[in-house]
């Protein structure tokens, strides 16, 4: 979908700029900075999210504002026409890609006229049909997380969409404990759906999710994006500092490298290494013609010579030709 050789890399903003339009230019900045492909945000209604009265859940209750309602919450962090059109212009500005994730009338109205990349259905909106017939008219790559979603549920999506959609393997628990990431899934999305390329999109702490996740072959990686990850806020204990998206991204422009070719033959360039670190049959002594050869005035040692280290046995017990001076190669 993104034509790069490499997995594409989506900093995830969401709503880690607490609705804050500095924080929204340091964070495209540092995701840049960091060698990020994309930077998605998250645009939503906020009655949509939650009810007044809605109760935080255990996660939430550790890592929101105490005294803030769940709603008061989400209403902080919702993106208007201004810090959309702001958004847009810093993507632009640090040449950086742009995806959102829409969950509503409200969302899809407010970037209908921005230039984005791609549009995210989240997992929690993967059975809203109506909703990807909305987003169906954008015309752009259309990424679906697939947490908490049965195999019927993805493919129902899958079906709804007018262009291969991309599939990313979520955990919808935030943070989501290792043993919990299930990052087999990505081969079984992959085998099961050979036609689409297959994701993962990272709830976890660190980075370790995402690097096995390449190395696995994921063709996108989502990484939740902080400014600092000790602030109070929904996603930052889970996201990645600049720090570590740098790393992720590093990782994943050299982690083909060291792949290689299936090939049990060595290079041609570590073949040349065989004259150093291989060893030959050599004389521990002086040895006078006529001497037996033995154990004590033979010795195998680097450098390669003339002769490969099992041939030994076939001079043990012959007598020397020739005169032989110490650390001198043997040859038959």
């Amino acid at each position: 979908m993104f034509h790069t050789p490499t997995p594409y890399i989506i900093a995830e903003i969401g709503i880690n700029h607490e609705g804050s339009s500095g924080y929204i230019k340091k964070l495209i900045k540092q995701a840049k900075q960091a060698g990020a492909d994309a930077v998605k945000f998250q645009a939503f209604d906020p009655i949509t999210i939650a009810f007044n009265d809605s109760k935080k859940n255990k996660l939430q209750d550790k890592t929101l504002i105490k005294k803030e309602k769940l709603s008061s919450m989400w209403k902080r962090v919702k993106l208007d026409e201004y810090k959309v059109r702001l958004i847009e212009q810093e993507a632009k500005k640090n040449s950086i890609d742009l995806i959102f994730s829409v969950f509503d009338d409200y969302s899809i109205n407010l970037i209908k006229n921005i230039k984005i990349k791609a549009i995210k259905i989240a997992s929690s909106d993967i059975n809203d049909h109506e909703l990807i017939k909305k987003i169906k008219k954008f015309k752009v790559p259309i990424i679906i997380s697939t947490g908490m979603s049965s195999l019927k549920e993805i493919k129902d999506m899958i079906k709804k969409c007018n262009v291969r959609p991309q599939l990313l393997h979520c955990v919808s628990l935030y943070p989501c404990p290792i043993n919990r990431a299930n990052l087999n899934r990505i081969i079984s999305l992959k085998n099961k759906f050979k036609n689409l390329s297959i994701g993962y999109s990272d709830h976890t702490i660190g980075t370790d999710a995402a690097i096995i996740a390449i190395i696995m072959g994921a063709k996108i990686i989502e990484k939740h994006f902080t400014l600092n990850k000790n602030l109070i806020g929904a996603d930052h204990s889970l996201s990645a500092d600049k720090m570590d998206l740098k790393f992720i991204c590093d990782f994943k422009k050299n982690f083909q490298n060291y792949l290689g070719s299936n090939d049990i033959e060595p290079s041609n360039y570590e073949k040349n290494f065989r004259k150093f670190f291989r060893k030959s049959i050599y004389a521990r002594e002086n040895i006078k013609k006529g001497d037996k050869l033995s154990n004590h005035n033979l010795i195998i040692r680097r450098p390669q010579a003339l002769l490969k280290p099992f041939e030994i046995k076939k001079l043990i017990g012959k007598k020397s030709n020739f005169n032989i001076k110490k650390d001198k190669p043997i040859k038959i």
